[in-house]
């Protein structure tokens, strides 16, 4: 993901914990100086930087209202984020820029949000959900949360406390999975048995380029209006326009 810093500065947090949330995910615990005033929205993201000096980009999945300390979910499948993982839990020093992202979630909107995470997309809509529950919104939540099989939901310590929530609806879609016994297929396909109107929904998507545009295309021809798709995905891998 190519992001532009701006000259943005370049702060340094305390790493206070890194932790194995299983299907390879790591939570990662920062804390912020204390000299440092950062106000970010549930939804951003902020850019993590290597020791080759390299930023990478990872959804903030704290909540706003937690303050001085940031959380993040990061994948670590291959040589460069478990690299990362372990300069961070070594050095115990993260160096840090934030925020970035139009894409967040308004909950002073009485509207209803459809969150749609493939993977460790859920941690954008981790920020979005636990800001809601440390505000008391009312505002209706629908996250449909997929993975290719049950592996790869990892662990949530929220997600039993989302689950009291009279205004949070949670389901899981595995898409390659024969085992699993809950609800399988596409997670576009899932929203649009569930919900035969989206009018008045706002959307927010985070996946790969071709999960959001597929979803993205998925829900149009359903009766979706375009501008009501939220994703990061538009902004670092936009569609080329059509000639």
């Amino acid at each position: 993901m190519n992001v532009e810093q701006n000259a943005v500065k370049t702060h340094e947090c305390a790493v206070i914990g890194i932790n194995c949330l299983g299907a390879e995910v790591y939570e990662v615990c920062l804390q912020l100086p204390a000299d440092m005033k950062v106000e970010y929205q549930a939804g951003q993201y902020l850019l993590l930087a290597a020791q080759t000096g390299e930023f990478s980009p990872y959804s903030i999945a704290s909540a706003p209202a937690e303050g001085d300390r940031l959380r993040l979910q990061i994948l670590a499948t291959n040589a460069p984020p478990m690299k990362l993982l372990a300069e961070l839990q070594r050095d115990k020093v993260a160096r840090v820029q934030l925020p970035f992202g139009d894409v967040h979630a308004d909950l002073a909107d009485a509207r209803p949000l459809l969150l749609i995470a493939a993977g460790t997309g859920m941690s954008q809509m981790h920020s979005i959900i636990e800001q809601a529950r440390k505000l008391g919104s009312a505002t209706p939540i629908h996250l449909y949360w997929g993975a290719r099989e049950v592996q790869g939901f990892y662990w949530l310590a929220a997600w039993s406390k989302w689950e009291q929530m009279e205004n949070v609806y949670l389901h899981k879609v595995v898409s390659h999975d024969d085992s699993w016994e809950g609800r399988s297929g596409l997670l576009y396909e899932a929203v649009i048995k569930d919900m035969p109107d989206l009018a008045g929904y706002r959307v927010i998507t985070s996946g790969s380029p071709a999960m959001v545009y597929g979803t993205l295309d998925a829900l149009v021809e359903h009766g979706m209006q375009p501008e009501q798709m939220q994703a990061d995905v538009f902004s670092y891998a936009p569609r080329p326009a059509q000639g």
